[in-house]
């Protein structure tokens, strides 16, 4: 009984920090998603510096958000045997993350070389993410809990996004800088539906599971995801 009850304990904490680290992970999209489009604006140099702060800031907050779902979801028992690919995914999304804050810094600081150095390591950390993300999906398409079809479609969006963003920034080492800006903020925003989606998913499931939200039936949901 009592190794259960620890269990228990540990598998709503699992929820807790996976809920938190969603929220988190929304919030850090969606400032950064500001950032880009200030970059994406006309040629100004204070709204660029502006942006490359908020984008930085906002990709720190992704990374904590991402470590805190896969310190969460390592605590959760297994929802089917894809379990572990959404742990690696969420680590994968915390690297690429990493990744674009370090690129954030690099371009805000240098000029030139070091601003294109900084561009380049941003198609890796995107690069990570969108893996990351679809890791997670495949782990989310297989788990069996009420909501989870949204998490999918929402981490699908991420996955969608960040793969735009790590194009758009590869346009802009090539010299197509004003097309890629716009790609990015564009890819920003797919990211933030899809961080947001995934964090009401997750949010709505801990609720049933604390028995504040009555279960439900996910035939319809999830027929009308996989049409999708």
């Amino acid at each position: 009984m009592e190794r259960y009850r620890k269990t228990e304990a540990e598998e709503v904490y699992g929820n807790l920090l996976l809920v938190i680290g969603n929220w988190l992970q929304a919030l850090g999209t969606a400032i950064a998603a500001v950032g880009e489009t200030l970059i994406a604006l006309p040629e100004n140099d204070e709204n660029e510096k502006s942006g490359i702060k908020l984008v930085i800031i906002g990709n720190g907050l992704e990374a904590t958000g991402n470590s805190i779902q896969a310190i969460g979801l390592s605590k959760m028992p297994p929802e089917s045997e894809a379990h572990g690919m959404g742990i690696t995914g969420a680590w994968f999304q915390a690297v690429g993350n990493t990744t674009n804050s370090v690129a954030g810094a690099i371009q805000l600081q240098g000029e030139g070389e070091e601003e294109l150095e900084g561009t380049k390591l941003d198609v890796i950390g995107d690069s990570l993410q969108s893996l990351g993300a679809a890791f997670e999906a495949v782990a989310y398409s297989q788990s069996k809990t009420d909501y989870a079809a949204l998490a999918t479609y929402g981490l699908t969006l991420q996955t969608l996004g960040a793969a735009i963003e790590a194009i758009a920034a590869t346009l802009i080492v090539r010299g197509k800088e004003k097309l890629g800006e716009q790609l990015q903020a564009f890819g920003s925003y797919a990211q933030t539906a899809g961080a947001t989606l995934a964090a009401i998913a997750n949010t709505k499931d801990f609720e049933i599971k604390m028995g504040r939200r009555e279960p439900k039936n996910t035939y319809a949901q999830r027929s009308f995801f996989s049409i999708i």
